[in-house]
């Protein structure tokens, strides 16, 4: 009994850290409207598509470098050497991107946003 009440005690302390840690990194999540509204404002220096090479050669947009979220650690870096550069990064849903937000701030660029949503809703 007495470890069942350390475990429910254990289970919301856990959340809270948990999110906590990730939350500078969930006001980098932006919907499709914003990320359209930014880009005709000239708001990004770059746009990273990180799906896979295969998906970008099916459909990519114009305007998008691919790294592919498997080599993000060692091209970003080389593609985008500025920091402080302003990177949207898109994908098919957005979880990638979502993740790849969180590696970007790991080697050290700042002014990072992810794109909720499939980058098709950014042609137009």
């Amino acid at each position: 009994m007495k470890y069942n009440k350390m475990v429910l005690w254990l289970i919301p302390l856990v959340s809270v850290v948990a999110w906590m840690t990730l939350y500078p990194f969930r006001k980098t999540e932006i919907s499709a409207k914003e990320a359209r509204y930014n880009l005709q404002k000239g708001k990004y220096d770059y746009i990273v598509d990180v799906r896979t090479e295969k998906e970008w050669s099916e459909d990519h947009l114009p305007y998008a470098i691919s790294i592919p979220i498997g080599s993000l650690v060692t091209d970003l870096p080389i593609k985008i050497p500025d920091r402080s550069a302003r990177i949207l990064f898109v994908c098919k849903k957005g979880i990638r991107a979502s993740a790849v937000v969180v590696i970007a701030h790991k080697l050290g660029y700042k002014n990072v946003q992810s794109m909720i949503g499939n980058f098709r809703e950014l042609m137009d």
